[in-house]
């Protein structure tokens, strides 16, 4: 029953492919697009209910076969999955709407859905590498599909470094199967014994998903491909497919004990990207930049989770990050298409009440603000952190509460009333609810504490702006032409190759 999640988006794809071949009707292939998507809702539904799961395709045994599962390990990755693409898929239809050959979109976007449903289920290190280059492959095609200029560039930037991560994590695959005869993370559990090949393994698949998660050193594609993406394709990218990596690092924790020196590393990578990203946030005055740098710093909070040996508080922040950052994506990315600007300075949300309540609950959802969803996971963060960690990670917390106060700040001005697509708001607005909606049923509740965040969090931006640190703007090194992509690429796989070294290095 569990593959099954995976196969109808598949055979949805490759109808979806054959009537925009046949040269259908639009409506007709929508339809199809539509059931591709929601179909795995009926199937997770169903077996929801019967957590832990575990089936091997096939019926084969567990040594010859694939397995797939559904447990406390997957089920709020799935869960975050399928609320995100059902809203986005409906986003989908009415914005791409104008584009001509939109049956292609709907293909990619159902094969990327497959991709990540069928990594999500994986409990086979190579059944995970394919569907994860599904959802990867998916991926490029959808953000080259974008009109806006540099956006070539930015999909050949992350189709290269992707595929360099690809080789790598296929790379360190070979050797733990070399060195255990397995590929299945149970069976790699009971007969590991540690070796330093297998932590050089461990090094090469870590520095591979952490380029692929888009984690500070090795976020350099991120930002580019996720503003220049189409807008449901940015909160798809932003929301859901980053999240792809991490389960792979939660799979690489179930199978293989980590070295504490390469848990330390990994810490100090993880509080990095927390504070660096949401620094070059708060720099921005283009909104997408702004949420995409967001994502840099966010993924750095999914990180810690594994980092501090709490894969629980990984599971429950990537699936309230999913919500949030998917829902400020579709809110913002509204402005933007009834506004034709990304410059913060222009864009306002003043005459849109929904989309103003919306956006300000997303940014109290971001900022970890009770009792909105993101609090959860951050309390749960919390519990595997002290000393200096607790001060870092709660001056992350700030900094992000000051750029979403920066973006509400720039939002709220005055400009001239453009109406923007109900139908896009209201899915915008419900995302918003849902972050809500998850923190009641998490038991949050309103406290003071909050109230002093966001107070401090207020003082700080005020300071920021008094002293003009708002006006700095980061020197940009590349132009948008692909003329110099190559030279791009070239120096940041130098960057890429060091932090690979670093991390190989602590095995000695």
């Amino acid at each position: 029953m569990i593959p099954t999640l995976v196969a109808l988006p598949l055979f949805a794809a490759f109808f979806v492919s054959l009537l925009e071949t046949l040269r259908v009707k639009e409506k007709n292939i929508r339809v199809v697009f539509l059931a591709g998507i929601f179909s795995p809702w009926a199937i997770f539904i169903h077996t929801a209910t019967k957590i832990p799961l575990s089936e091997i395709v096939g019926n084969h045994v567990k040594e010859a076969g694939i397995q797939v599962s559904l447990d406390i390990y997957n089920f709020y990755f799935i869960l975050a999955e399928l609320i995100l693409f059902s809203i986005v898929a409906v986003y989908s239809v009415g914005y791409f709407k104008q584009r001509a050959k939109n049956g292609k979109i709907y293909a990619l976007l159902l094969l990327m859905h497959a991709g990540l449903l069928g990594a999500f289920i994986s409990r086979d290190l190579f059944n995970y590498y394919i569907y994860m280059e599904v959802a990867s492959v998916s991926s490029f095609a959808l953000v080259a599909l974008s009109d806006e200029k540099g956006a070539k560039k930015a999909a050949y930037k992350y189709l290269a470094f992707s595929l360099v991560a690809s080789y790598l994590f296929i790379f360190a695959i070979g050797i733990i199967y070399l060195k255990t005869g397995y590929l299945n993370v149970e069976l790699i559990r009971s007969k590991i014994t540690v070796s330093r090949e297998i932590n050089v393994a461990l090094a090469v698949a870590f520095s591979a998903l952490i380029l692929k998660s888009g984690i500070f050193p090795l976020h350099f594609w991120l930002p580019d491909a996720h503003s220049k993406a189409p807008n449901p394709i940015s909160a798809l990218l932003s929301g859901i497919v980053v999240k792809a990596p991490i389960y792979g690092m939660l799979l690489l924790y179930l199978a293989l004990p980590i070295r504490k020196s390469l848990l330390n590393i990994l810490t100090l990578i993880a509080f990095s990207s927390m504070l660096i990203g949401v620094i070059f946030a708060i720099l921005q005055k283009n909104a997408k930049r702004l949420l995409a740098y967001h994502t840099v710093s966010q993924m750095g909070y999914v990180l810690l989770g594994i980092s501090t040996l709490n894969p629980i508080g990984t599971i429950y922040y990537a699936f309230a990050h999913t919500l949030f950052k998917g829902g400020l994506f579709l809110s913002v990315g509204t402005l933007i298409n009834s506004q034709k600007t990304k410059d913060l300075e222009r864009l306002t949300y003043r005459h849109d009440k929904i989309l103003m309540i919306s956006i300000i609950m997303l940014s109290l959802a971001i900022g970890g603000i009770s009792p909105f969803v993101g609090a959860f996971g951050k309390k749960l963060l919390l519990s595997n952190l002290s000393g200096v960690q607790l001060y870092l990670f709660y001056i992350a917390g700030i900094g992000t509460l000051v750029s979403f106060t920066k973006l509400n700040y720039y939002l709220m001005k005055p400009e001239e009333s453009i109406k923007s697509n109900l139908t896009q708001r209201m899915l915008s607005f419900t995302i918003a609810v849902l972050t809500l909606a998850f923190g009641v049923y998490f038991g949050l509740t309103m406290s003071y504490k909050d109230l002093l965040i966001i107070l401090a969090a207020i003082l700080t931006f005020w300071l920021l702006q008094r002293v003009g640190f708002f006006s700095m703007a980061p020197k940009k090194h590349f132009g948008e032409s692909m003329k110099e992509a190559g030279k791009e690429v070239n120096i940041y796989m130098i960057v890429f190759s060091l932090f690979l070294l670093i991390l190989l290095l602590q095995n000695f």
